[in-house]
């Protein structure tokens, strides 16, 4: 018995001696900034959930860690309602509560939560307007239909007075084609692996070991890229996002689900105002990739409804890549998630967003143009 089992020891220790040397050379790299993580955010494993109207939603009262080895520091946090924010309960004198609705934009990953945008929302301030409440209800990869189902759903307990939609060009995803959504299904009819394998995963993936290999091949795959296959990549969502609105069928979705969700306000007597989300490549390159944006204004200004759109404020910029997550066209830093508030604050003394300014001050509401300064 002796002798087969010594093999089998010599492996466990060979194994655990490279473990080792793994996590002293995670440790030096990480602890000595030897230099800037790029593997990425990655969303905590537990995180989602099946959810019988929205396809998926977050746990509630969830606390943990992004996985991606760049922000494995920042914590995600979400409240009894399955939000990445504080309790909705009402809190004494906070006046107009705002529900801000979206997807990975909205959620922030890669930052703080009190370095997002909905936060120093609550800071924009407006002479004669009362306080208000932001409330952030962003989950990532929700579009429109997400959107319409969670207006029916009552906001799952947010009860706002008005609400802020944050818009991403790839928002005419039907609810049941995205990741979270298939992974949803997959885990309530049991196709997915235990949850202590994930769980055994995801802490083997915060050890030093775990998050070096993570970074190493995440380096050695771009660095074996071309030149025009690292373009490609970081341009591969958006050129997605604009063969996509080529076709009929979006496009169409897009308008339909625009006009549920603001029947579906207009049954609640709920303002809203729009938020339109910058992306890089349109900033960089408008000629090749602006065309969604445009698209999604003419059906705004069709609609006669309020938006802001920080495009301009974005393009003024010296150094976009300051405004983006690295390696990322359209998750905001947080300079860039402060230019959004700053845009915002903007938006609501130029009247773009009349019917979220005149709810916030008592006014009657009024009709005014969505067209930006």
């Amino acid at each position: 018995m002796k002798r087969p089992l010594r093999p089998l020891l010599l492996t466990i220790i060979w194994l655990l001696f490279v473990f080792l040397l793994l996590q002293l050379a995670g440790f030096l790299f990480y602890q000595f900034v030897v230099s800037q993580p790029i593997s990425g955010y990655g969303y905590p494993t537990g995180l989602e959930r099946p959810h019988a109207e929205l396809g998926y939603h977050y746990q509630p009262n969830f606390s943990g860690h992004f996985k991606g080895t760049a922000y494995q520091h920042i914590l995600i946090e979400t409240n009894a309602q399955g939000f990445r924010d504080a309790d909705f309960a009402p809190q004494s004198g906070e006046g107009l509560r705002v529900a801000v609705l979206g997807d990975s934009v909205v959620l922030g990953p890669g930052v703080e939560a009190g370095e997002r945008l909905t936060n120093c929302l609550d800071d924009v301030a407006r002479p004669g307007a009362e306080a208000w409440r932001i409330l952030n209800l962003g989950v990532h990869a929700y579009s429109f239909g997400h959107y319409v189902k969670l207006a029916e759903l009552e906001f799952l307990g947010a009860e706002p007075d008005a609400v802020l939609l944050g818009i991403t060009l790839n928002d005419f995803a039907p609810m049941e084609s995205v990741g979270p959504a298939r992974r949803a299904r997959r885990q309530a009819e049991g196709w997915h692996k235990p949850d202590w394998v994930a769980r055994i995963q995801s802490r083997l993936g915060r050890t030093y070991a775990g998050r070096f290999l993570d970074e190493l091949d995440t380096r050695v795959r771009y660095a074996l890229m071309s030149a025009n296959d690292r373009q490609a990549y970081h341009s591969l969502w958006m050129r997605s996002v604009v063969d996509a609105w080529q076709q009929d069928d979006n496009r169409e979705r897009f308008a339909r689900r625009l006009d549920q969700f603001t029947a579906a306000l207009d049954q609640r007597s709920l303002p809203l105002g729009i938020l339109l989300f910058p992306e890089l490549n349109a900033l960089r390159d408008p000629e090749t990739f602006d065309g969604p944006r445009q698209q999604v204004r003419a059906m705004l200004d069709e609609r006669g409804l309020n938006y802001c759109d920080p495009y301009d404020d974005f393009a003024r910029q010296p150094d976009l890549d300051a405004l983006f997550l690295q390696r990322d066209s359209v998750h905001f830093t947080p300079r860039g998630h402060q230019l959004i508030c700053d845009a915002f604050a903007r938006c609501l003394e130029a009247g773009s967003l009349a019917d979220l300014a005149a709810a916030r001050t008592g006014l009657p509401r009024f009709e005014a143009s969505s067209a930006n300064p």
